[in-house]
């Protein structure tokens, strides 16, 4: 089958490094990532990412779904190939929620299957099909005379795991998180003589006054309480056992408190469970950081989050999605490790994933060029009340960080000095702002990496004086009431950069007596020379 001319496929060269992996106007949320082969390409791989399309605006997903795809050798060249799918039922189409994908091989034979979530009376189990990882789908299980319902056991956020003996498993849920085994002949119905089964509890089940939890399909440990499905299934299998990923609702009384921001992960022996839970793979809010009254604060948006894992060239990864607001979520993804043993769960086996720290890296995991000029829009440590301003034009080659008041701090991490290739000449740091009239000044840092999870300091006066353990202020930008109201690049030397190797990000204090707007933040670079 080839694509339709719906489905052109448009080459990405990034202009950006880092978190979003994706283009800066680009929103795709709820991010699924595979390897396939290449059908173009048989003995090549590429990883397709399939998520939901934040393009309303107002509204959660958009009205199709496109794919976005790398080859496994340059995960900075990202391709978008196109729409995949689209819902149209009596001239209208439906939103699309969180999808994911399945590849069953039979007699030689690939085949993709297509859960698009659509929520919409009658199709909330569409299932669709294709003989391309990069589609198009076609509906497959309509609903026997009618072209508007469909058949199936799916509800919202389904996930599909085909194993190694073609058995066919399917998850599901909002709050309410489920299973079952599906039939191999539709993949869309349970498969004749199963039921749907509770899968793992939700916050509000854990703290019913009649939580039972062998209810549910966890073991039965001390860890009954931690579970707090809130929605995003996802399956993997790693190693000789399964991990079940999915969204958690924190608790009160962890660091992180109780938010929607973490994706969490149980495992077990089989796609059927009992699952033994795991950990936190990812909290996208940000840094926990004691704010010295008992509590602690975070350094980004909150808000929902979805992915799963994927093992790349011999490295694993956690994608996931970041808020701008609620309704513009862009794919972000952070290196992890995966470790697992041989032994059964049964009998004390184990996975290991380890918790990701939010960063802008994305794929160049081992820090970002620091002589390219990198866009505010990166920025991963945010707080203040400042925002990152989406966009949507796909001329857009930078977003800025406004709603910039007093005491806002906003963090790039984390640069590589160890890739220092200049290490002779004078060095400066570049910083693009726009002045928006007010007398202010802008405090720049260099932090290192060991300063995660921790507070900045202050002094008597309440001024930020550090941003972190061993933080080094670089030096300030002075900004005037009558300063051109146009982006402005200013430039402070550098050298201190020739004197440092790892990871550190560059992190900006902006202070002002004003309760005002003080500027928006453009872009940040060093430049050698």
């Amino acid at each position: 089958m080839e694509k339709a001319d719906m489905h052109a496929v448009v080459n990405y060269n990034a202009e950006h490094q880092g978190n979003p992996y994706l283009p800066l106007w680009e929103y795709i949320p709820d991010g699924e990532p595979y390897v396939f082969e290449d059908p173009d390409c048989p003995g090549k791989c590429r990883v397709y990412v399939y998520g939901s399309h934040d393009m309303l605006k107002t509204e959660y997903c958009g009205k199709d779904l496109v794919v976005w795809s790398a080859p496994t050798e340059d995960l900075s060249d990202w391709r978008r190939d196109g729409v995949i799918f689209e819902s149209i039922v009596n001239g209208s189409a439906d939103t699309l929620y969180a999808p994911d994908v399945a590849l069953v091989e039979k007699d030689g034979k690939k085949t993709y299957y297509l859960y698009p979530n659509t929520q919409a009376w009658g199709r909330n189990s569409m299932v669709c099909r294709s003989d391309r990882p990069d589609g198009p789908f076609e509906v497959v299980n309509r609903k026997e005379d009618s072209t508007t319902e469909t058949v199936g056991v799916f509800g919202f956020d389904p996930a599909v795991l085909v194993d190694d003996d073609g058995a066919v498993y399917g998850y599901w849920g909002f709050t309410d998180s489920y299973w079952g085994m599906l039939d191999e002949d539709n993949m869309s119905t349970l498969k004749p003589g199963t039921d749907a089964h509770r899968n793992i509890p939700s916050y509000n089940q854990m703290k019913a006054p009649d939580y039972d939890p062998a209810d549910f399909n966890i073991y039965q440990d001390e860890n009954v309480g931690k579970w707090g499905f809130f929605e995003a299934s996802s399956i993997r299998k790693v190693g000789n056992k399964y991990v079940f990923v999915y969204s958690r609702n924190g608790l009160e009384d962890e660091p992180t408190g109780k938010n929607f921001s973490q994706l969490a992960y149980g495992y077990g022996d089989s796609p059927k469970g009992p699952w033994k839970w795991g950990g936190i793979i990812v909290d996208a809010a940000g840094e926990v950081i004691p704010n010295g009254r008992g509590g602690y604060d975070r350094t980004f948006f909150g808000g929902n989050t979805h992915g799963s894992i994927c093992e790349i060239n011999g490295q694993w990864y956690i994608f996931y999605h970041r808020n701008l607001h609620t309704f513009a979520r862009q794919s972000v993804v952070e290196p992890i490790s995966v470790e697992w043993d041989e032994m059964p769960v049964s009998d004390g086996g184990e996975v290991r994933i380890s918790t990701a720290e939010v960063t802008s890296e994305g794929f160049f995991i081992e820090g970002l060029d620091p002589y390219k000029k990198h866009s505010a829009g990166i920025a991963c440590y945010l707080t203040g009340g400042a925002r990152i301003a989406p966009a949507y034009e796909e001329t857009v080659r930078t977003l800025p960080i406004v709603n910039v008041k007093n005491g806002v701090v906003a963090g790039i991490k984390y640069f590589n000095f160890d890739l220092d290739a200049l290490s002779d000449g004078k060095k400066s740091l570049e910083v693009e702002i726009k002045p928006l009239g007010v007398d202010a000044s802008v405090d720049v840092y260099l932090r290192p990496a060991s300063a995660v999870n921790t507070p900045v300091e202050r002094d008597g006066g309440g001024n930020i004086v550090s941003v972190g353990e061993g933080s080094r202020k670089l030096g300030t930008i002075t900004l005037t009431g009558d300063m051109k109201q146009e982006t402005t690049a200013f430039t402070l030397p550098a050298d201190e950069i020739n004197n440092l190797s790892e990871r550190w990000g560059v992190f900006l204090v902006f202070n002002a007596k004003s309760d005002c707007d003080i500027c928006e933040f453009y872009s940040a670079g060093f430049v050698c020379g």
